[in-house]
């Protein structure tokens, strides 16, 4: 979601990557904005273990704290809901995933009211698969809970090389977007099908290809 569908951007930081660094810090932690961009789209619980040592459980709750402080500010991706009653009105369902914890997320997709107004069919996360990505366990789970068996219907949409990697881990179509902060170079050595400059840009990319 966030860097894909959601703007993730607080007065021109990116909430994320602010949240870590300042978790981080204050448990006198420094890792590189670098090496935290690279974690992008990963579960958080699972990045925050690699990263923080012994202290990982307190700069986890610390992370999760400033999250939540600020969802409530978060806003979709420019044309995020367009494009998804677009690719409804295909009969396409769509889920939207993320490596947020459930207690992030799920008030997230609540905010934005995408349940609600019938514009996507579900959400998903790491933490409820058990997998953080590349693991490609939210595809294939909400693969199995829609009946899908043919990885050649579905598509992929995703602004980091971890999301990336999922969508090719499950076989299916995947197209990177550069409306997050990892940029054009990074995307591309992760090898998707094609890189499109945002989710707007997903349906119309689509039908050229005759997939809608």
């Amino acid at each position: 979601m966030a860097g894909t569908t959601v703007e993730d951007r607080i007065n021109g930081l990116p909430l994320v990557l602010k949240s870590y660094n300042d978790a981080f810090k204050n448990h006198g932690v420094e890792v590189p904005m670098m090496v935290l961009n690279a974690h992008r789209g990963r579960d958080k619980r699972t990045v925050i273990g690699e990263l923080g040592g012994d202290k990982a459980d307190e700069i986890y709750v610390d992370f999760i704290g400033y999250l939540k402080d600020n969802t409530g500010k978060l806003r979709e991706m420019d044309g995020a809901s367009a494009t998804f009653r677009e690719l409804k009105g295909e009969d396409v369902r769509v889920v939207v995933g993320t490596g947020f914890p459930v207690e992030v997320a799920k008030p997230l997709v609540e905010g934005l009211g995408w349940v609600r107004d019938g514009l996507v069919d579900s959400w998903t996360c790491s933490e409820l698969v058990g997998a953080s990505r590349p693991d490609p366990a939210m595809i294939l789970d909400s693969m199995v809970r829609y009946g899908v068996t043919d990885p050649g219907a579905v598509i992929k949409v995703d602004d980091t090389v971890k999301g990336v990697e999922e969508g090719l881990n499950a076989s299916v179509y995947t197209v990177a977007v550069l409306t997050g902060t990892q940029n054009i170079q990074m995307l591309d050595g992760a090898g998707p099908d094609t890189i499109l400059r945002s989710v707007k840009e997903v349906p119309g990319h689509l039908r050229k290809k005759k997939m809608l």
